[in-house]
């Protein structure tokens, strides 16, 4: 009788290797780890922005609001009848229009720095309470949100500028209060997702307060939806600014506004194009960078457009 050899060895398994950068998948994730070129000089003109607004007394070669008459109009360096002097030229009071960018920059950032914190701030507490406790409390937050979205906010802001006057404390108000709906709605929608869910439960189970529970552990969990409304929300502030000061609702001379600037230089484009170009060029540049990185910011911290 002939012995039979029974192999017993399992069968071999194929081992799939993780995806690496080999791998198309691997590519894939790689690419998501990566900051694209594009939104990385973004990142780069936003923090110039910053720079050159902080230490606007030392960049700036003139006092912004020096007005030399004999000078007004002049062109900048690199036309005919321009100087060093005045590398981008000067208006049609004498102002320098480098030095007077500059400052434009501080204002405008500063503007809608703030304008934006006062927004996300109304704009989450109301949110939160509205996602958290529902009810009548709900109700009246979502009304207050739809009756501002049904009136355009610049009928607002003129009446406020009637009733308080012009100056930039109004301005940071009138700008802050008049974006919180966006943090409000999106805060809600997700709240009222977040405040079933099972590490809810168990925190209220444990006796954690309500206070605790926003705080603790749904705050920190809408903390990537905040900052992508912020990235959208600093482009429409700054807009906003730059919008009131054309319609000279907004910064008042002699204080540099790039919007005050365009409105000013309107009047000579035929001649003086600079005084409005160079700061319709800044404010361009400005909300190009803080739109690109704001949209990067939306396709990473969004799950849903992760998959595949």
């Amino acid at each position: 009788m002939s012995n039979t050899i029974t192999n017993n060895r399992p069968a071999a398994v194929p081992v799939i290797a993780p995806p690496d950068e080999t791998t198309p998948s691997g590519k894939r994730s790689r690419r998501r780890g990566r900051v694209p070129p594009v939104v990385l000089m973004c990142f780069v003109i936003v923090a110039a922005l910053v720079l050159v607004a902080i230490f606007a007394p030392i960049i700036a070669p003139h006092d912004p609001q020096k007005q030399t008459l004999l000078a007004r109009n002049r062109p900048p360096a690199w036309m005919s009848g321009g100087s060093t002097t005045y590398l981008l030229g000067t208006d049609n009071l004498g102002y320098d229009v480098f030095s007077r960018l500059i400052y434009g920059a501080r204002i405008s950032l500063s503007i809608g720095f703030l304008a934006t914190l006062i927004g996300m701030l109304i704009g989450t507490a109301l949110g939160l309470v509205a996602g958290f406790f529902r009810g009548t409390l709900d109700w009246f937050i979502m009304l207050a949100v739809d009756a501002q979205l049904a009136m355009p906010f610049i009928v607002i802001a003129v009446a406020a500028v009637a009733a308080f006057g012009r100056g930039i404390p109004v301005l940071i108000v009138l700008a802050g209060i008049s974006g919180w709906m966006l943090y409000a709605r999106a805060c809600r929608a997700t709240v009222i997702a977040l405040r079933e869910r099972e590490f809810v439960t168990a925190a209220r189970a444990l006796g954690a307060s309500n206070g605790r529970i926003l705080g603790k552990h749904i705050l920190p969990n809408i903390g990537s939806i905040i900052l992508v409304i912020v990235t959208i929300d600093l482009r429409r502030v700054i807009l906003f600014e730059a919008t009131l000061s054309f319609l000279g609702l907004g910064v008042q001379p002699p204080q540099s506004s790039w919007g005050s600037m365009i409105d000013i230089g309107r009047e000579y484009l035929n001649t003086a194009w600079w005084v409005s170009i160079f700061p319709g060029l800044a404010l361009m540049l400005t909300i190009l960078a803080v739109s690109l990185i704001g949209d990067w910011l939306r396709d990473v911290l969004d799950p849903t457009l992760r998959l595949g």
